[in-house]
């Protein structure tokens, strides 16, 4: 299974920024909006060990922020945020030819040279980057240049280069571009379209850059079956950060959330179902998890596949029935002590995911006793609160999207008046001499890419080459 520690799946990531005109004064106050907003999180939340670096790409590539631990460094983070502002947004010369795929072999040589001068742990840790080009130009037109000058070079250590095109038409007309041909050229290119809005550009960089484990934890559900278990491999995504993971004073703590799944696969095992509206809302407690079809790349085909439809017809099943599932798994202590059971609901949704989230059980149960409702009710009171409550904007559904908690600018300001205070400990020289500009510590490659041999050939060994996509299946 693809199972291992997570510090094991931890990659540096790159952001490459095309600021070719006319496109970037139209992107860049957008752009840098959401990237400040997410990046005052990443420096309060982020993983141990996640690394950033930024590029500028024009007539040339720049280097905005060499690889700089992202999670304490919000004053760095800043300072290239404030580079990035500062970039002119008009002028007559456009992308370079061949200047995007400089960037790229640029922060795979400057990653090379960190695990060079790094430790043994942080070279086998962080050998592959994820390289991500935001651009207005569509994903076409990227992968025509980025094949040009990538087509001889050594992508062993490139694991994703994802080419994230922000289209003011899909928002205009919603209809995205056709995605261009995944099958000839140098690397596997990964093609998104976004609109242009804040954001959802902050939904795409909160899950790029914060993400807990990029190859995804797994999960797997037992379900009865005669004398056997039905096996139901699951990946897991959390669509909530963590709010304790915020508080700069509770390193240890966070340390402790983060290293708590080791890699080790979670296994619940069915013990009832139970009706959906039977399940009172104060008896669930803690962070929620969606639960989607394994997608793991060493698995054989035909065990996703069959996998993916059992996942299918267990989501329609409790939808249909309006069913949740009561399921648990044994967390092992020593020998001489019982596992302690942890209990979990797993419901359904309108899409094709479960819900998972804690039960509580007998222990933690506090005795308390509810009066019911009277019969009767007061009709002043009654009139009273009709009145109020008719004077409310009432709405089907509840958006998280419209509610805010000055979080952003909490994060923000409290760095501002104590800029150290979220500063990561350890030598660096980037953190002892803040004022200065951050550069890369290699030098810049040349507008010529290094020519190889014809007969030479170039074996792609890293994760994204050997990743399959299990085609979505109709219900």
């Amino acid at each position: 299974m693809c199972s291992g520690r997570v510090a094991e799946n931890i990659y540096p990531r790159v952001l490459v920024v095309d600021i070719s005109p006319p496109g970037w004064a139209a992107l860049k106050s957008i752009l840098c909006e959401a990237l400040g907003n997410v990046l005052c999180l990443g420096a309060a939340a982020a993983q141990p060990g996640d690394r950033l670096s930024v590029y500028s790409v024009r007539e040339r590539h720049r280097c905005l922020l060499p690889l700089l631990e992202v999670r304490g460094n919000l004053f760095r983070l800043q300072r290239c945020l404030c580079e990035l502002q500062a970039l002119p947004m008009e002028g007559a010369a456009g992308l370079r030819n061949g200047a995007l795929s400089l960037a790229v072999l640029d922060s795979l040589q400057q990653n090379k040279q960190r695990m060079q001068h790094g430790s043994l742990g942080a070279a086998l840790h962080g050998c592959f980057v994820e390289v991500t080009v935001v651009s207005t130009r569509p994903g076409r037109e990227l992968i025509g240049d980025l094949d040009g000058g990538l087509k001889e070079a050594d992508l062993s250590t490139l694991r994703r280069l994802l080419l994230l095109h922000v289209s003011w038409e899909l928002e205009e007309n919603g209809s995205p571009e056709t995605p261009p041909d995944r099958g000839s050229h140098v690397c596997d290119f990964d093609t998104r379209i976004i609109s242009p809005n804040v954001q959802s550009l902050e939904i795409f960089f909160k899950s790029w850059l914060l993400e807990r484990n990029s190859e995804k934890e797994k999960c797997h559900l037992l379900l009865p079956e005669g004398a056997s278990d039905l096996r139901v491999m699951c990946d897991v995504s959390r669509p909530l950060l963590d709010p304790g993971l915020l508080h700069a004073d509770q390193t240890h703590r966070r340390e402790s959330a983060l290293t708590a799944n080791s890699g080790v696969i979670e296994a619940y095992k069915v013990i009832r179902a139970v009706s959906s509206s039977g399940v009172c809302g104060s008896m669930l407690y803690g962070l929620p998890t969606l639960l989607t079809p394994i997608t793991c790349w060493e698995l054989d085909w035909d065990q996703l596949e069959a996998n993916q439809d059992h996942f299918h017809a267990l989501c329609h099943c409790l939808q249909s029935q309006q069913l949740s599932l009561v399921a648990c798994s044994a967390q092992h202590g020593s020998s001489c002590t019982p596992p302690i059971l942890s209990h979990v609901l797993v419901s359904a949704s309108d899409s094709a995911a479960l819900l998972l989230r804690p039960l509580a059980v007998r222990e933690l149960i506090l005795l308390m006793k509810v009066p019911s409702l009277p019969l009767t009710i007061a009709e002043n009171a009654l009139h009273r609160v009709q009145d109020a409550l008719r004077s409310l904007d009432a709405e089907v559904l509840y958006n998280p999207l419209e509610i805010t908690s000055n979080l952003y600018r909490h994060l923000q300001i409290t760095h501002i008046h104590n800029p150290r205070s979220l500063v990561s400990p350890g030598p660096s020289r980037q953190v002892n001499y803040p004022s200065r500009k951050a550069r890369a510590a290699i030098a810049p490659l040349h507008f010529t890419s290094p020519g190889l041999s014809k007969d030479r050939r170039i074996v792609n060994n890293s994760p994204s080459s050997k990743k399959r996509r299990l085609p979505d299946k109709e219900d």
